[in-house]
């Protein structure tokens, strides 16, 4: 079989193509490419366990090899990304995250407030892109005004044409706007100060008896980070949810009745339809895996989104259940790069759904209107139209 994560086609419902990789080819070869995939749960938990074979250091895109301190913490391995990680970790303690709800509940009632029953939306342009960007914002203390500039070029970003894996040049010219903005930003901080992430990451620490601080390449490539993948993620997670949860009306009745039950039904939507797809390594020594032996220095993606419908894992993984109880995830990866803005994911998310279904439990997502983003590593959508 073949597998070109970078087609339309397998863009559009990568899940049968999942299903043969985990029963035909768990560890798969594209050797025109030069990749190998790893399809079955427990070779990606395992793989993202160890790091000394799955190595970081090339950075999580598979159509991007160059230097991993470009990635920040997605794109190193320890022990700098356990320094870098305690260090960038002062600003998203579970405090820092508790306190945005208010203010995420006052932006979405915001956003809500201007539809009426009756009527029609397009919900991702009215909610879904609008309420992670202006969080980012509020926790970084980057102008709200900027905000949808910031959108567009962390979006355009990441998109690739049909069949291509290179970025092309208008996706490139966006990467480096949006790391010279976020470089101005950062001197103008270091002069004024303040009390939001950013002015925490400027702050030195103490690490084992140590006196450091971030570097500004470190800062800029996390900011870079959060702008692009954390924004782009929480934005497929909110509009997956609305979609899923229209394609099961009865579930979503459940919901608005037990709004208690929602972030349950928020891990199982992350699960289904996982917005991170996959993330690449880089082995460090040779590796045999079901027979196929994976050189040292090879491309290898963990498809997670696969990993996340393994039947060996999850009984009858096909089937969308807000009551599913699982004893292990990987839709926010796993070991030491789990993601560090699931907590906030999981509120944005939890509180959209509590005010969407108070005003309008009985919406009908317009099948025909859905449009999806395409990228090789981020699943959702661009586009949803909601009758309400």
């Amino acid at each position: 079989m073949e597998f070109n994560p970078f087609s339309y086609e397998i863009q559009d419902d990568p899940y049968p193509s999942y299903r043969r990789l985990r029963d035909e080819a768990p560890c798969y070869h594209n050797e025109e490419m030069g990749f190998y995939a790893l399809s079955r749960f427990e070779d990606c938990w395992n793989a993202l366990l160890d790091w000394q074979t799955f190595s970081s250091s090339h950075g999580p895109s598979m159509e991007l090899d160059r230097n991993g301190d470009e990635f920040s913490l997605i794109g190193i391995d320890p022990p700098r990304h356990t320094k870098l990680r305690n260090l960038i970790s002062r600003g998203f303690t579970p405090r820092r995250i508790a306190a945005l709800e208010p203010r995420i509940r006052e932006l979405v009632k915001n956003y809500l407030e201007p539809l009426s029953a009756g009527t029609t939306c397009e919900i991702q342009s009215q909610l879904g892109a609008r309420l992670p960007m202006a969080i980012i914002c509020e926790l970084v203390g980057i102008p709200l005004s900027m905000g949808d500039q910031i959108c567009v070029w962390s979006n355009l970003s990441l998109h690739r044409e049909p069949g291509q894996s290179e970025p092309p040049p208008e996706a490139a010219e966006a990467d480096r706007n949006l790391r010279s903005y976020l470089r101005e930003l950062l001197q103008e901080r270091k002069a004024e100060g303040g009390t939001d992430v950013l002015s925490v990451l400027l702050t030195e620490s103490e690490e084992s008896g140590e006196r450091v601080r971030l570097t500004d390449d470190d800062i800029v490539a996390f900011l870079n980070l959060l702008a692009a993948a954390g924004n782009e993620t929480t934005t497929k997670l909110i509009g997956n949810a609305i979609v899923l949860l229209g394609q099961h009306p009865d579930q979503r009745a459940t919901l608005a009745a037990e709004p208690q039950r929602i972030p349950d039904a928020i891990e199982e939507i992350l699960r289904f339809e996982s917005p991170s797809q996959n993330t690449g390594r880089v082995t460090l020594r040779d590796v045999s895996l079901h027979g196929e032996k994976i050189p040292s220095g090879s491309r290898v993606m963990i498809l997670t989104g696969a990993a996340c419908r393994d039947e060996r894992e999850y009984p009858n993984p096909d089937r969308f259940d807000i009551a599913r109880r699982s004893e292990r995830a990987l839709y926010f990866g796993h070991g030491h790069h789990v993601c560090i803005g699931k907590s906030l994911a999981r509120l944005e998310g939890r509180i959209v759904l509590e005010e969407l279904l108070t005003r309008f439990p009985l919406y009908e997502v317009d099948p025909d209107s859905l449009e999806r983003t395409h990228q090789s590593h981020v699943r959702g959508y661009s586009k949803i139209s909601l009758r309400l």
